[in-house]
């Protein structure tokens, strides 16, 4: 059966190989016959100094994955290498591995005596143990590696069946996503011999080539050149790929796995039969007969019996059918690459098929006579050829790779299933995320170069970086709108503002919703145009707010205002209209209503659009008319009842009389005593501002004075005396009208603007909403309770409650979404900014929601790495020696030798002398384990790298230099360096030495035991 669901997805990819440090080289190698074996010379007796090496094995780039240098050098390069593989292949698929569900680890590693040379050369020094060496090289412990510092929670298997291991590792993958153990699978290998061999033995009668040449099925086979490699594909069940936007590289209809078993002349030799029925397993599994298969990957190791038996099982399986059957090899290219050959020739075939390719097999020139007489339809090919769709069906593929000790594996692959192009879109936000500022900045040169290139595919860019990156802490958001301004969204004036560090863990946030003051006419209008989801939650508050105003309310929002995308960043304000110097005429009285309702109907879409983002507020600030909004987010009150209460308020201010207001850029305390009958104090919103409103007149004289003082005023644009007593009439009669309405606990913390505190049952009487009309606005104090609670606030609405937040708080963290009116920027802009904002503080969005469903995916350029070498300086031990080094006594440690090439650690400040032997012996433990060159009192422990491994070192070094076993919650009460010091020495002080532990107990540091 041919069903999406009885299929998996190649979804992402990425290989290291002989020669391609990538696969568009690999692909471009391929096409051009290229050869990626490195050959040194001349033969020499049975020595050939040839070699499949890859480039730069032993460097690495440690900070992406959380690795410290020290922890680096000890792991096996070629574990290093499955992690970058990984790293990129996710980085190809367009999916973070943290948001990708249950995610699962088939890993295999090759052989190697990397192990030995780091523990001749780092033998004593503190954190290099036979336990530390054991666990940084272990084959057991790859796949483990790659689930801690990539964040997975699918199994984590390792894979080891020799020359197989890479396709064995995909079929188990295939089986744990068909089975639904897994939502995504990870299949990955490496096999890189460490020191770098400069060549290979090749005796007579052996495999190895004696003249460095490989030839799969050709006359002048005479043996395999053996060499490195590493890969990593994602996969996916094709049905979830393909609801999910993914692009599906090819697809593995299905596979095989089974063993020679004991019929064949010893443990090493081949067993034709086998080999013939695995391929047919895997038809059979994939429900395709071998007359659908155009072309064969096969193993093809260049010797003479294991080509022979290859081509005999070939030739039974696809003889009958008569069909041509085009045969390749890839170890032609880049040599037999052990524990990693079938990565090879699987990216070979996905990549034919996905260029519709057909590649010549490198120093092919012709057949055995023997294998052209029993395979007279396998055709190997000797020049690259178009791959034309078969009539009425799919390009398939079979892949082959048979190990040593006859563990043999058949994948059967075909084309990906045909996509639509994307639609062209030229606007969204793009996230770029790094771990060094050096590399963010290389990716976000990249990224300018793709959009430069090709303008249209920014709103794919944007997508495929809001949903399928891995987050790292240096961040930067690019907003890009509708027109081609690449220039201006990259400026480097704006990129500053828009690039931060993120923290740890996600803060909570807050709403602030405003009041009136900086509304202004089809405010919002604009992104009701352009956001489907705004335009929805909007659209149902104001079906509420047209029926109270005969559709007065609606109208507003009608037309997006002269908003504009300016050339330059000059061009972004109106200066006229931001210094009051054009004519603003004041609102008509009758139109207070509308106005109301109609600030009211933004914020209260605006929320409920953030909220649908996922950004969900944990505590809620009102200004004003904003705390109504507020009461309704909060469950306070429903929002029907809530625009009826503010349409009958703004009816009753009406009534009451003129009034003037006047904003003070002065403390509340300085400023109130200059108050009167007929004048107010009406607002405290910030440290230097406050609000005064009363009677015309009054308010006119006492501008006069405070301005005489050498205070700074500015008239507000309003004809109501808002807060003041004189709208006590007005109050008791809302008071009234809401006595028959549920009002109830807010379910979201409500901080009060009139009382200065946090709102419970008080809000349900309505004797406050009479006392939120005529009191002062206690601004200032409601924000402070909000910003001792949470890490980052949110304006909804237009407003200028920033630069008071930052007056109370230069720390605050204050992201506004609306624009003012003299900003000439599109809504959508600002939005999109303020998610972006939000996101470098560690706040994400439902980014899905965002882009809508079914949003297309462009590819993004590959993430930067800074690889540096991590190999020791001392030359690799004797062959056949093995150094099983002793823990360090602690007048011994010191910091490691920094790898060869590799650059300090960033900021590193300088420690102070240390104050006594407990702080120097410290100090000398965590740069050793930590490969710092220098320790900071802040330094924490766990974030530069630590682990529970390195704890219980640290743990025994503080016994062997004191004699005294301290707890490991002494140890770790503190991780900062600092506090560490002065908790062990208060410790030993306080402690008496008759209470000792028993031998063994209390030795493992709080992440967990290292021997589990």
């Amino acid at each position: 059966m041919n069903s999406d669901e009885l299929a998996v997805a190649v979804v992402g990819m990425a290989v290291r190989l002989p020669g391609s440090d990538d696969l568009d080289t690999y692909w471009r190698n391929l096409l051009a016959g290229r050869c990626g074996i490195t050959r040194r010379g001349a033969a020499a007796g049975d020595f050939v100094p040839a070699y499949g090496t890859l480039r730069a094995a032993g460097h690495f780039d440690p900070g992406r994955f959380g690795i410290s240098e020290a922890e680096a050098l000890l792991i096996d390069p070629q574990q290093r290498l499955l992690l970058e593989s990984v790293d990129e292949a996710f980085a190809a698929a367009h999916i973070d591995p943290q948001r990708a569900g249950r995610v699962a680890t088939y890993a295999g590693v090759g052989r190697n005596d990397y192990e030995s040379w780091v523990a001749d050369a780092l033998a004593g020094r503190p954190g290099v143990d036979e336990m530390s060496l054991e666990i940084a090289n272990g084959r057991d412990y790859a796949a483990g590696r790659i689930a801690y510092r990539l964040g997975l929670g699918g199994a984590a298997v390792a894979v080891q069946c020799a020359c197989s291991t890479s396709l064995v590792a995909v079929h188990l993958a295939c089986q744990d996503l068909l089975g639904f153990g897994a939502d995504t699978a990870i299949a990955t290998t490496a096999a890189v011999r460490v020191p770098a061999p400069r060549g290979y033995p090749a005796p007579p009668g052996g495999i190895g080539s004696p003249d460095g040449v490989c030839r799969p099925f050709d006359a002048a086979a005479n043996g395999t050149v053996p060499g490195d490699g590493a890969g990593a594909l994602i996969l996916k069940r094709l049905a979830d790929a393909r609801a999910d936007g993914d692009t599906v590289w090819a697809v593995v209809r299905g596979s095989a796995a089974n063993n020679d078993g004991s019929v064949k002349s010893g443990f090493a030799g081949v067993n034709s039969a086998a080999q013939r029925d695995v391929v047919r397993a895997a038809l059979e599994a994939s429900g395709v007969g071998p007359e659908e298969i155009d072309y064969v990957e096969a193993h093809g190791s260049g010797t003479l019996l294991g080509d022979a038996a290859e081509w005999t099982a070939l030739s039974e399986v696809f003889g009958p059918s008569g069909k041509p059957v085009h045969i390749g090899a890839a170890k032609a290219g880049v040599g037999h690459l052990r524990e990693a050959a079938g990565i090879a020739g699987l990216a070979k075939a996905v990549l034919s098929l996905r260029h519709n390719r057909l590649v010549r097999t490198p120093h092919f020139r012709s057949l055995p006579r023997a294998l052209a007489r029993r395979g007279p339809n396998l055709l190997p090919v000797e020049e690259t050829l178009e791959w034309a769709e078969p009539a009425g069906g799919v390009r398939r593929a079979g892949v082959s790779a048979f190990g040593l000790g006859g563990t043999n594996c058949h994948l059967v692959l075909e084309a990906a299933p045909p996509a639509a192009p994307p639609a062209p879109c030229r606007e969204g936000l793009i996230l770029l995320s790094s771990h060094r500022a050096d590399t963010l900045d290389q990716d976000t040169e990249a990224l300018r170069t793709e959009v430069e290139r090709e303008p249209a595919q920014a709103g794919g860019l944007a997508h495929s970086s809001q949903t399928g990156r891995r987050r790292l802490p240096r961040r930067r958001f690019v907003v890009l709108g509708p027109e081609p301004a690449v220039d201006e969204a990259f400026a480097a004036d704006r990129l500053r503002h828009q690039t931060g560090t993120a923290p740890a863990h996600r803060p909570e946030i807050g709403f602030v919703l405003p009041g009136i003051g900086s509304h202004y006419p089809s405010m919002g209008a604009g992104l009701a145009a352009t956001d489907p989801v705004f335009a929805r939650h909007l659209r149902a508050s104001v079906a509420v707010a047209d029926a109270l105003t005969d559709g007065a309310v609606g109208a507003r929002f009608a037309h997006a205002g002269d908003e504009r995308r300016a050339g330059t960043a000059d061009d972004r304000l109106d200066l006229r209209a931001m210094l009051r110097r054009r004519d603003t005429p004041r609102a008509p009285a009758g139109s207070l209503r509308e106005l109301h309702l109609g600030l009211f109907c933004l914020e209260l879409a605006l929320a409920r659009t953030l909220m649908e983002l996922g950004i969900r507020p944990a505590v809620l600030v009102g200004h004003s008319l904003g705390e109504w909004v507020g009461a309704v987010l909060a469950g306070v009150i429903d929002p029907e009842p809530a625009m009826a209460a503010v349409a009958r308020r703004a009816e009753l201010v009406t009534r009451a009389g003129n009034g003037a207001m006047l904003a003070v850029l002065a403390p509340a305390e300085d400023v109130d005593r200059f108050t009167r009958d007929g004048v107010w104090l009406a607002a405290d919103n910030a440290p230097t501002h406050c609000v005064l409103s009363g009677v015309p007149a009054d308010i006119e004289a006492v501008g006069e004075e405070l301005t005489g003082k050498g205070f700074s005023v500015l008239p507000l644009d309003t004809a109501h005396p808002f807060h003041t007593p004189q709208l006590a009439d007005a109050a008791r009669a809302l008071g009234d009208d809401l006595a028959g309405i549920e009002l109830r606990p807010p379910r979201i913390p409500l901080a009060s603007s009139v009382l200065g505190e946090w709102l419970s049952d008080q809000v349900t009487d309505p004797a406050y909403w009479r006392r939120h009309l005529v009191s002062t606005v206690r601004f200032r104090a409601a924000a402070r309770l909000a910003l001792d609670r949470v890490g980052v606030l949110v304006e909804v609405g237009p407003g200028t409650a920033r630069p008071w937040l930052l007056q109370a708080d230069p720390e605050a963290v204050c992201v506004r979404t609306v624009r003012q009116d003299y900003e000439r920027i599109p809504d959508r802009d600002v939005l999109l900014e303020a998610l972006g904002k939000l996101w470098l503080h560690g706040v994400e969005c439902d980014w899905t929601a965002l882009g809508g469903p079914g949003r297309a995916r462009a590819p993004l350029p590959a993430p930067h790495l800074r690889r540096r070498r991590f190999l020791p300086d001392t030359p690799p031990p004797t062959a056949g020696t093995t150094a099983t080094p002793e823990p360090a006594a602690p007048t011994a440690a010191r910091a490691p030798d920094p790898p060869a090439g590799a650059a300090p650690p960033e900021a590193a400040p300088a420690h102070p002398e240390a104050a006594d032997a407990l702080e120097a012996h410290l100090a000398g433990q965590w740069r050793a384990l930590l490969g710092l060159r220098e320790v900071h009192p802040d330094d924490h422990f766990f974030h530069l790298g630590g682990d529970s491994l390195m704890g219980v070192h640290l743990i025994a070094g503080i016994q062997r230099l004191t004699g005294r076993k301290v707890p490991s919650s002494e140890v770790f009460a503190s991780a900062r360096f600092a506090g560490m010091v002065a908790r062990v020495r208060t410790w030993l002080a306080e402690e008496p030495a008759a209470q000792q532990h028993p031998p063994g107990h209390e030795t493992r540091s709080p992440e967990g035991d290292p021997h589990g």
